[in-house]
């Protein structure tokens, strides 16, 4: 009897019934937890880590392009100011040049996914250039940098790829290149020129004028600004 009374207090103890929990586990079950919690605490805090990293090297970028060029700015440099080592800047990028050009396809990636999202229609182009230049706006500081000349030749290149996918034309003959590279070096100055402004129309209201240059000429367009 005083056995069993033992047995009993004995199985009541916590280290037991940790053992016995311990015991009742699967064996793959456990580990499979195991695994599965290690590979939350390597990977995921990695991937968090690289994102952050490059995230700010890019703003580091854009940050010191608004005082220096492009060919001016070391990589000791830009990992200062972004405050990351050396080895993590070469672990993604070779260079500047190619940080920057990563920036560029971003900004380009961020306009064709607006592109594609507008409905079609008779306001497409409209809409278009409406939901662009509220991104611009909404981005100036990057913008800036990048359509100033202490960036790197391809703004306009980039751009005239993205307006030549906007138009469903197979037949890109030299005259569809000239009209191409024309609306592309006139959107960058017109966009240049009105964040460069203080009080700037809104969005909306330069979508509606750039339209009308688009597709009516200048005459058409000055007499819409007018009206404004």
């Amino acid at each position: 009897m005083k056995k069993k009374k033992q047995e009993a207090v004995y199985a009541m103890l916590p280290q037991n019934r940790h053992k016995r929990k311990t015991v009742l586990l699967p064996q793959h079950f456990s580990e499979n937890c195991r695994n599965r919690k290690n590979e939350r605490k390597s990977i995921m805090p990695q991937d968090r880590r690289s994102l952050l990293s490059r995230r700010l090297l890019k703003d580091s970028l854009i940050e010191l392009m608004k005082t220096r060029s492009l060919h001016e700015i070391s990589v000791k440099k830009l990992c200062e100011t972004a405050d990351v080592n050396r080895s993590t800047f070469y672990r993604y990028y070779e260079s500047p040049y190619e940080l920057y050009d990563e920036i560029l396809e971003d900004v380009g990636r961020d306009i064709r996914g607006l592109i594609d999202r507008t409905p079609e229609g008779p306001a497409r182009i409209r809409g278009i250039l409406t939901d662009v230049l509220t991104y611009v706006e909404q981005n100036r500081p990057l913008i800036l940098v990048l359509l100033s000349d202490r960036g790197n030749v391809g703004v306009g290149e980039r751009l005239s790829g993205i307006i030549s996918e906007m138009t469903e034309n197979d037949n890109r003959t030299e005259l569809f290149s000239y009209c191409t590279q024309f609306i592309s070096a006139g959107l960058i100055n017109i966009v240049w020129l009105w964040l460069n402004k203080e009080e700037r129309r809104p969005p909306k209201e330069m979508a509606a004028l750039v339209n009308a240059l688009l597709l009516h000429g200048v005459a058409r367009a000055a007499a819409f600004s007018t009206r404004q």
